[in-house]
């Protein structure tokens, strides 16, 4: 639990939006409820408009309306309005629909003022509800990743939700709304404090983060707004891209008519229309009747690649001093900034009408998403819908640090994407029974283990694929646990997998096919070098926790003239 010291500091914090209370905890935007439930009230008066809408022309144009004769036509229509009318109800009902109105406003408003906030320097907390009250809380040492979703209303609004990510399953804390910059600048401040917890250093003062400027997709970054219209269009323009990547080019774009060929030429679009051409094939062989399933499946394909479109439209990954963003979406946006050391797996795949144009897509395995998330979701853990070989490399150098960095090294990962994969220790003699036409592809590699490597950054790679090739790798140090499986039709070939566990996610670190003795070292090598590589890691973070503990500073508060250690134990009442 936060100290009394840190509630004060956050009370006292001027970066931070809004003004918080005695023990920092802060609301949410007032237009917050409209968004979260509050559109209850739009549906009401939907109904409301639905129903009177020709009454309400008739008590406002009532003259023209009998000088035209179109009254008569009005009145005979035996709407909701006439029946309340005839049974002497109407008073009543309209009087029953502003009670009910003004009582969704009046709970939207009670629900906003017992929904607060608090960032600390120890946890991200949340709370909410009036009867039933729910405390959700985000250790800052835990946090995988902090998102920004803008819905097409909150973006009209200038609204948007903060999305907190911890390591488990449905660990998410999540401030829905507040102010597009204000939810800029408490996303600066979360990564900021999270990187000093995690580093083992003592926190800043907070003062000095303040929001990212608003970039446009061109990379303009937008001056001071000259009024409430100007900042309204501006924040509904904003790319959420740091500037310094333009100017670094370090900025991995994808423009819209790759996004579209990638779509047309993937799986999903080409068994829809190989589905869509089967029925027609059917119908005007058996039955006409048959051809009525094209409309489902119309429907169904225009849905996937809307939200194929949807989702990659504008894409950009960036990467600034302590994380990485990425960012996309036409109607609604979603940026997502992942800590560095966050990442547990990448794979860069290749589906086959992919490769004449050499295209290549990236995903990623991160703690914190659910199980659909994790491993259903294609879209969800997509940080590269497609680019060229070049933008592989770079997002796998923006994403493991230290991965890429020299020429041997971008050269041994350009080998292990679409050449021949020297150093990999290749499937067994007997293989082609269980990996088919994928057999000469197939291998895993433990790289960055020599002299001059640091052991933080080594990693396991695993090359296979026919129909689409893959290359995925993992940090050794986010293995959870490594696994020799010996399936039925692997042990009956003489053959064995290896597999290295972590989170949950679309990525799978597991190469199959491997002759028993080669899986069997395989095992042990892997299995060593996992607590090789962990253990000098844990001794790191330990030698930097410890010397910043040596050195406890004191803070001053102004306001009351008290000096207050950095560390407090005990719970404030």
């Amino acid at each position: 639990m936060p100290t009394g010291t840190e509630a004060y500091e956050a009370a006292q914090d001027p970066a931070l939006p809004g003004t918080a209370d005695a023990e920092g905890w802060r609301r949410l935007h007032p237009l917050s409820p409209l968004l979260r439930g509050g559109l209850a009230l739009l549906v009401v008066g939907g109904i409301i408009v639905a129903n009177f809408r020709d009454r309400f022309i008739e008590f406002f144009f009532a003259n023209q309306l009998r000088e035209s004769g179109d009254l008569e036509g009005m009145v005979s229509e035996q709407d909701m309005f006439t029946f309340l009318e005839k049974q002497g109800l109407l008073l009543v009902a309209l009087g029953a629909a502003i009670v009910v109105i003004l009582l969704i406003v009046l709970f939207s408003w009670v629900a906003w003022r017992f929904h607060t906030y608090r960032i600390s320097d120890e946890a991200v907390e949340a709370r909410s509800g009036v009867v039933f009250r729910n405390h959700r809380r985000a250790p800052l040492e835990r946090i995988q990743s902090v998102n920004l979703q803008r819905p097409l209303l909150a973006r009209a609004l200038g609204l948007t939700k903060i999305d907190v990510l911890t390591a488990g399953q449905g660990g998410k804390v999540e401030l829905a709304y507040l102010g597009h910059r204000d939810a800029k600048t408490v996303r600066e401040q979360i990564l900021q404090r999270a990187a000093h917890k995690r580093d083992g250093v003592a926190p800043n003062r907070t003062a000095d983060v303040q929001a990212p400027p608003v970039v446009g997709y061109d990379g303009y970054v937008y001056g001071e707004a000259s009024g409430k219209l100007t900042e309204r269009a501006q924040t509904f323009a904003d790319a959420d891209v740091d500037p310094e990547a333009f100017a670094a080019n370090t900025l991995v774009k994808v423009p819209v008519g790759r996004l579209i060929g990638s779509i047309a030429l993937g799986w999903e679009a080409v068994i829809a229309v190989a589905i869509v051409i089967a029925i027609v094939v059917l119908g005007a062989t058996l039955e006409l009747a048959i051809l009525v399933g094209i409309i489902p499946m119309a429907i169904v394909m225009f849905g996937i690649v809307f939200s194929q479109f949807n989702k990659g439209f504008n894409f950009t990954l960036s990467r600034s001093s302590d994380a990485v963003r990425t960012g996309a979406g036409l109607t609604a946006t979603a940026t997502e900034t992942i800590p560095f050391g966050r990442i547990h797996a990448i794979e860069a795949r290749q589906p086959l009408l992919w490769r004449p144009a050499k295209w290549w897509k990236v995903r990623i395995t991160l703690a914190g998403h659910s199980v659909a998330q994790g491993g259903q979701n294609a879209t969800q853990n997509v940080v590269l819908p497609v680019g060229f070989e070049d933008d592989v490399l770079r997002v796998i150098d923006t994403l493991l640090p230290g991965v890429g960095e020299n020429t041997a090294e971008i050269e041994a990962l350009r080998d292990a994407l679409t050449g021949s994969g020297k150093g990999y220790l290749g499937a067994g003699p007997r293989a082609g029974w269980v990996l088919w036409w994928g057999r000469k592809r197939a291998g895993m590699r433990v790289d960055g283990l020599g002299p001059d490597d640091e052991l933080g950054n080594s990693t396991l790679r695993i090359r296979r694929g026919v129909l689409t090739r893959s290359l995925s790798l993992m940090p050794i140090v986010r293995s959870q646990s490594v696994q020799l499986r010996r399936p039925l039709v692997h042990r009956m070939l003489g053959l064995a997998s290896v597999q290295a566990h972590t989170v949950l996610g679309p990525v799978r670190m597991e190469m199959r096919g491997l002759a028993l003795k080669d899986a069997r070292a395989a095992f042990d090598f892997l299995a060593a070098t996992v607590l090789r590589v962990q253990g000098a890691e844990a001794a790191e973070r330990a030698e930097r926790k410890q010397a910043s503990q040596m050195v406890e500073p004191t803070q001053e508060v102004p306001q009351s003239g008290v000096a207050y250690p950095a560390e407090q134990s005990g719970d404030p009442q």
